[in-house]
């Protein structure tokens, strides 16, 4: 080791090592603090990861908690369904039953399809079997007319000329009217359901065709159907008031034309007993047969379809039976 000389040097020497012991501790201290942030810098996400797992153990419990939850209530809700199911069934067993005791020994000459629109519950009765349609046959052909022009094939504000062929007698009011003006046909759809109007359906008739009146039937009803005379089942009169409420293609007729067949002036059958503003209904005569079919709205709406062939007082018997359905439907 050497030193330097004088009094003077020791001491720069000195400075020196202090200088240096300094620049070492320095040195020392960086390399601890950075050692500490790298574990710093590891340690974060590792504990963020764990507790990331605790959350999802703890959402995973959670949602395990729920399925069952959910699960139990599930079955809750299909026992109580069932069981409401089996009182319904119940019910509408109890209904038919009356139904024919009132009907009594007519009942081979009665047709008729109840169906409950909330529980698809229904009742028929002769539901297949072949009657005389009459002025029931309307509504099918108003529905043609409306859905022709829904696919603009015809214009709703068009104005049909009367011809001699058009000509009926009975129900309506045109019959004696002057029919030397052409009638629009929204006016004319109006007459055929409110008055029964043989005239304005004979004209509307002849715009949509006769032809495709049975066509669009049988689309409906999903079978062939009897193109002579004018005839129809109670099974497919129901199958058009269904179509009629349910609107699957929702044309904005529909709902008027509802609305329109609670305007009629007919209340001798259905609504005979119960109130006439919630029955949307088209009557049909036509010798011995006398008939009704109706969407009855009301908190719970259903459709009611008969027909009867030779059966006394009938209006009566369809009035009777129309009220016996709609107390139990209370």
């Amino acid at each position: 080791m050497s030193y330097i000389k004088g009094q003077g040097g020791m001491v720069m020497k000195g400075k020196k090592i202090v200088i240096s012991l300094a620049i070492i501790m320095a040195f020392i201290a960086v390399l601890f603090v950075s050692k500490q942030y790298v574990i710093a810098s590891v340690g974060v996400p590792a504990v963020d990861y764990i507790a990331a797992k605790i959350r999802s153990n703890d959402e995973v419990a959670a949602e395990a908690e729920y399925d069952k939850t959910m699960c139990e209530n599930l079955k809750e809700y299909k026992k109580i369904k069932a069981k409401e199911n089996v009182q319904k069934q119940a019910q509408i067993n109890t209904l038919e039953k009356r139904i024919k005791i009132f009907v009594g020994g007519n009942i081979k000459n009665f047709g008729m399809v109840y169906y409950d629109i909330n529980s698809k519950k229904s009742i028929e009765i002769n539901a297949d079997k072949q009657f005389v349609a009459a002025s029931t046959m309307k509504i099918p052909i108003n529905m043609l007319m409306y859905d022709l022009i829904q696919d603009k094939k015809i214009d709703i504000n068009e104005k049909i000329q009367y011809k001699e062929c058009d000509y009926e007698d009975g129900a309506g009011v045109l019959d004696g009217t002057d029919l030397s003006k052409p009638i629009a046909i929204k006016t004319l759809s109006d007459d055929s359901i409110i008055h029964s109007d043989n005239i304005a359906i004979n004209m509307i008739l002849r715009k949509v065709g006769d032809k495709n009146k049975y066509d669009y039937i049988q689309k409906i009803v999903g079978r062939p159907i009897v193109h002579e005379g004018n005839n129809t089942t109670p099974r497919d009169s129901f199958k058009i008031l269904e179509r009629l409420y349910t609107n699957p293609e929702n044309n904005e007729y529909y709902k008027t034309m509802i609305e329109t067949m609670k305007k009629t002036e007919y209340h001798d059958r259905i609504d005979r007993y119960i109130p006439k503003e919630i029955v949307a209904h088209k009557i049909g005569d036509f010798g011995l047969y006398v008939n009704d079919i109706a969407i009855v709205c009301k908190d719970k709406p259903y459709i009611l379809v008969v027909f009867t062939n030779d059966i006394p007082k009938a209006d009566e018997v369809i009035g009777q039976v129309s009220k016996i359905i709609y107390d139990a439907q209370k």
